[in-house]
C-alpha cells in the first residue's frame, strides 16, 4: 500500500511531459488517478500505464481553457477528487513585448490562470464539503524575476501565485492545502529541442548551450519530472498536511 492509497487524484495537462511524470508518480503511491488532457488516445494510454501500479485510473478528454471544460459528464468523477494537480500551461516563443499582441496573451492568461481557476472550481465544492483535499499548481521560475522578452509568460506565472495564495487563505479553514510547486528548467524532449535550435543559430554544438542554461543553477545541473513529481507526491502525502500558501521551488538552485 503506498501513502496516497485510496486518495483520488485528478492532474490536468498528464497526457505527456511532467503531468505526465507527475500522474504516474501518485499512481506509484497507490493513488486512483483521473488523467486530463486534450489527446483522447495519449490520455487512454497514460491511463493504462497507471493502471500497471494496481489502481484505477480514467480520463477526460477537454481543454482546460473553456467555460465549459469541466461541466457534465465530468462532473460526478470529479466531485470526490482529493488531490487536483494544475500542470497543464504553456510557453509562449521569445519576443520583445512591442511585438505581442491580445491573441498572444490570451494564449498565454487562458492556459496558465484561467485553466488553472476551472479546474479548482470543479473539485473544489467536494473538498470543502469533506473539509479535505490538496490543490498544487505547477509553477516556473519565471513567476520569481522578470525576464526579457518573456513579460506575458512571467506575468502569468506572477498572477498564479497571487491566485494560489490567496486561494489558501480562502480555504484554510476547510483543511484544503493549497500550494504551487516551481520547477526551473526540465531536463527533457522539449528543452533539449530548443536548446538545439540556439545552437544552431549560433553555430555551437547543443552541449554547451545545455551547460550555459545548467550553469545558472547553483548545483550546475537540471531538475528531471521525477524531481517535479517528488515534490508533488509530498505536498499531496501526510507530510504535506499543514503545508499551504507556499510555492515551493524545485530548481537545482537557480533561484537562491
Amino acid at each position: 500500500m503506498g501513502s496516497l492509497a485510496g486518495r483520488l487524484a485528478c492532474v490536468t495537462g498528464s497526457t505527456k511531459g511532467v503531468g505526465r511524470d507527475i500522474l504516474l508518480a501518485l499512481a506509484r503511491e497507490g493513488a486512483d488517478v483521473v488523467v486530463v488532457g486534450r489527446d483522447e488516445q495519449a490520455a487512454s494510454s497514460v491511463a493504462q500505464a497507471a493502471r500497471a501500479f494496481g489502481v484505477r485510473a480514467s480520463s477526460i478528454v477537454t481543454d482546460v481553457t473553456k467555460p465549459d471544460a469541466f461541466a457534465a459528464p465530468c462532473e460526478p468523477s470529479l466531485s470526490t477528487v482529493d488531490i487536483l494537480v494544475c500542470s497543464a500551461g504553456t510557453t509562449l516563443p521569445p519576443a520583445p513585448l512591442l511585438s505581442q499582441d491580445w491573441s498572444a496573451y490570451r494564449r498565454c492568461f487562458d492556459l496558465n490562470l484561467f485553466g488553472v481557476m476551472n479546474a479548482v472550481q470543479a473539485v473544489l465544492p467536494g473538498m470543502i464539503a469533506r473539509e479535505d483535499g490538496r490543490i498544487i499548481a505547477i509553477g516556473g521560475t519565471f513567476g520569481y524575476r522578470g525576464v526579457a522578452n518573456h513579460a506575458l509568460y512571467a506575468a502569468s506565472k506572477w498572477a498564479l501565485r497571487g491566485l494560489m495564495k490567496s486561494l489558501a487563505q480562502e480555504v484554510g479553514r476547510h483543511n484544503v492545502m493549497v500550494n504551487i510547486v516551481a520547477p526551473g528548467g526540465i531536463d527533457g524532449e522539449k528543452i533539449r529541442g530548443e536548446f538545439a535550435q540556439e545552437a544552431a543559430r549560433e553555430g555551437v554544438p547543443a552541449a554547451e548551450i545545455y551547460q550555459r542554461f545548467a550553469n545558472r543553477a547553483a548545483t550546475g545541473r537540471l531538475v528531471s519530472g521525477d524531481d517535479v513529481a517528488a515534490a508533488v507526491t509530498f505536498l499531496a502525502s501526510q507530510g504535506g498536511r499543514l503545508i499551504t500558501g507556499q510555492d515551493i521551488l524545485v530548481d537545482a538552485g537557480t533561484i537562491v
